[in-house]
């Protein structure tokens, strides 16, 4: 892993949460040169600022909803590979704010999708939901990915759609039954 992510330039969304914090420490221990692209981290004892990533790492304030300020970040630092993680990440939160959470966790998504699907440097995109994108079946065991998609709450039904598009996205834009047609239009 150390040989495959060292000297890469990888994009993370959402870097100052939780599992971006700890996803850019990792990525910075592999030699990778990470550029981040969040909202501010919520409080000053968050990971991201005890770790203080913003002096290791490029570090750059946006919504992801906000695809001119996302698709230039794309255009100027080229990163090959992405990982989204950027997103309203809260069930009870999305009660109260419904259409922030949609907007920023579907639309976000889409943002990024169409960001790397117009950066020919761009080559490979992880995107991260949740299990809350399955149908809640209130079973002991953990959800499969052909596990029905759905949510009653709005947190699970954005992460749900999330998936919906990300899928659209693969077979429209980046299918591997095609290899050798182009991810760029």
């Amino acid at each position: 892993m150390k040989k495959f992510y060292k000297n890469k330039r990888v994009l993370i969304t959402g870097h100052t949460g939780f599992k971006g914090s700890w996803l850019t420490l990792w990525l910075l221990k592999m030699g990778a040169e990470v550029i981040g692209y969040a909202l501010d981290p919520y409080t000053e004892k968050d990971n991201f600022v005890l770790s203080k990533l913003s002096e290791k790492i490029i570090d750059i304030r946006g919504d992801i909803r906000d695809y001119d300020n996302l698709k230039s970040v794309f255009n100027k630092y080229k990163p090959e590979i992405v990982f989204h993680l950027a997103a309203q990440p809260l069930v009870r939160l999305s009660y109260e704010i419904p259409r922030e959470t949609l907007e920023t966790n579907i639309m976000g998504t889409i943002n990024v999708l169409e960001a790397f699907r117009n950066e020919r440097e761009s080559k490979i995109l992880i995107n991260i939901t949740s299990d809350k994108c399955y149908e809640n079946q209130e079973w002991i065991w953990g959800y499969r990915e052909n596990d029905p998609v759905g949510g009653y709450d709005p947190y699970s039904a954005s992460k749900g759609a999330s998936e919906i598009v990300s899928n659209a996205y693969l077979k429209s834009f980046f299918n591997p039954e095609k290899p050798n047609e182009q991810k760029k239009q």
